[in-house]
């Protein structure tokens, strides 16, 4: 079940069908498309393996739903009125199956072809890595090998003496390392390095 382009020749020279999937496809966080009732009209695989799976979130008579009463009905409240107020809207939807939450970002979203309202739900698990961020944060701001590591694992909300522990080295090495790491994205809190190393996380 995918996101459909509708006219590949329009003057914007929007996507094909095809590339368009590829492309949501290679993002690390899922992507709904659900009318006003709550029922998925597309998606992206990785939004799709949380609800054919049934892990914190799923479909029942074609309705998505959660694992909660409670937060089904929120999360009903939510598309409803992101599809007919155009409300944006964000919620945690818990999982049995893993202690890390969803988190789901609901906006408003008009298909160009039909007019049709929808809403739009990303998807994103709490303290979910990229396979390749370290890579990615080693190649955008030259850090060391040590320090992409390390950096890649506070944004994903590591605790920095779990991390020492983890890598066998003390605790004032790793804070010399983040340091190093901090001076160069130009930074000065750990919590300003997060936000920047999490834009490149991105895509798997």
């Amino acid at each position: 079940m995918m996101i459909e382009v509708a006219d590949p020749e329009t003057q914007h020279g929007a996507f094909g069908t095809d590339v368009a999937n590829a492309i949501l496809n290679l993002v690390n966080f899922g992507v709904i498309v659900a009318d006003g009732e709550g029922r998925p009209c597309a998606t992206n695989d990785l939004a799709w393996n949380y609800v054919s799976a049934g892990d914190g979130l799923a479909q029942k008579n074609g309705l998505l739903i959660t694992e909660s009463d409670f937060e089904t009905e929120a999360l009903r409240s939510r598309i409803a009125a992101a599809v007919r107020l155009g409300q944006s809207a964000a919620m945690l939807v818990h999982r049995s199956k893993n202690i890390k939450p969803l988190v789901l970002l609901l906006e408003p979203f008009v298909a160009d072809d039909t007019g049709q309202r929808c809403a739009l739900i990303t998807v994103r698990e709490v303290g979910r890595p990229s396979n390749r961020v370290a890579e990615r944060a080693r190649m955008m701001f030259n850090f060391s090998p040590a320090e992409a590591e390390i950096v890649s694992r506070v944004a994903q909300g590591r605790e920095p003496v779990d991390i020492a522990a983890e890598r066998n080295v003390s605790i004032n090495t790793l804070r010399v390392q983040m340091a190093s790491a901090m001076v160069k994205v130009g930074v000065h809190r750990q919590a300003e390095l997060v936000s920047v190393i999490s834009s490149a996380d991105i895509l798997l």
